[in-house]
């Protein structure tokens, strides 16, 4: 490398150091930013063959966009509260809670930057944020890194664009589950398959055909290729679906599925993907085999559902802002509640210091 690669890598480095010390200097960019850019440009040209191995190719797969976004946007509307030692209930007082927790200082807001930080935990196990600390160490601002931007060294350090941070300088937020990119990656190939064959059942919805010769001159592999493309272009609606056939060709209905399996088929395939993000089927619109109809109050359905599926998510994040080097020693960081599971929510929404 000459002197003045030195040079410039030299100024890139300050450059990026500065955008994570300096507040005003802190880069807006898409939330949706990553470096699989090229992949889906790749499942543009050449279809959708390759393994679903990306957040923008298992989005596309109904069920885990509408259990993504259930979690998404309910976890985000529920504030991060800091709980004093022996306190039960957040103190609400200005000046109280830490100003990081109620705003944010890189043109985001505390809702979006919740809301992709939960949105890391499910398609790839971690995320990561930012922080600039004030003078007694704890932070005094942060924000998400975009997913693409970041990742773990060798030396088990943080690296922004390649550079290596300080260990005071981010704040990396485990998941319980690896990402559903990684474990779920079967389940996410066989949902995105059987809607391919729902798409070409849709452009050919009556049954297969057999096109059965039953005299004549037997037709040669160009002649059978040309005939079956015929039948198959007009089947999809071409020419109103009407073709032809000679004497010597007769048309066979072929035995298939009335439609039943592949609503099932279906079904089955949203509950696999809900159990794999980690919400209920029912919540996503997916019946189970014994679904029943049960009584239940907005409370008892909410508490449940903070219960076995937000709590896959909120867990790992409360727990790694409550460490003493982001609240001091004997605090604690949840969230609050309130408004979720309230016995009377407001009706302008949770308490907070936007």
């Amino acid at each position: 490398m000459g002197i003045f690669d030195g040079l410039k890598l030299k100024q890139r480095q300050t450059e990026i150091s500065a955008a994570y010390s300096d507040p005003s200097t802190f880069p807006i960019a898409s939330p949706w930013s990553s470096s699989t850019l090229e992949r889906i440009v790749a499942e543009d040209v050449f279809g959708s063959e390759l393994p679903v191995n990306t957040r923008a190719a298992a989005m596309r797969i109904p069920a885990v966009a509408r259990a993504r976004n259930l979690l998404v946007s309910t976890i985000c509307r529920m504030p991060l509260v800091k709980l004093g030692p022996g306190e039960t209930a957040p103190n609400l007082a200005p000046g109280a809670q830490p100003s990081w927790m109620s705003r944010c200082d890189d043109g985001s807001s505390p809702q979006l930057r919740l809301a992709f930080t939960v949105d890391d935990l499910i398609f790839y196990g971690w995320s990561c944020w930012w922080r600039v600390n004030g003078d007694d160490g704890f932070p005094l601002h942060v924000g998400r890194i975009n997913q693409g931007s970041w990742s773990i060294n060798g030396d088990n350090q943080v690296e922004v664009d390649g550079i290596p941070q300080p260990d005071n300088s981010v704040i990396l937020i485990p998941g319980l589950h690896e990402g559903i990119l990684t474990f779920g990656r079967d389940t996410l190939d066989d949902a995105r398959a059987l809607y391919r064959n729902v798409r070409n059942r849709l452009a050919t919805p009556t049954p297969g055909l057999n096109l059965h010769q039953t005299g004549g001159r037997q037709l040669d592999n160009d002649e059978i290729d040309a005939l079956v493309s015929r039948w198959a272009a007009a089947r999809t609606g071409l020419n109103g679906g009407v073709s032809y056939t000679s004497k010597d060709i007769e048309v066979q209905d072929m035995p298939g599925d009335d439609g039943k399996l592949m609503i099932e088929a279906r079904n089955a395939a949203a509950l696999d993907l809900a159990r794999a993000v980690g919400v209920a089927g029912s919540r996503i619109d997916a019946t189970t085999p014994t679904a029943s109809l049960n009584y239940e109050t907005t409370t008892g359905r909410n508490q449940e559902f903070v219960d076995f599926d937000l709590a896959l998510y909120m867990t790992p994040i409360a727990a790694r802002l409550s460490l003493d080097d982001i609240v001091p020693r004997g605090s604690r960081t949840r969230f609050d509640l309130a408004d979720l599971i309230g016995p009377t929510p407001s009706v302008t929404g949770p308490a907070d210091q936007d």
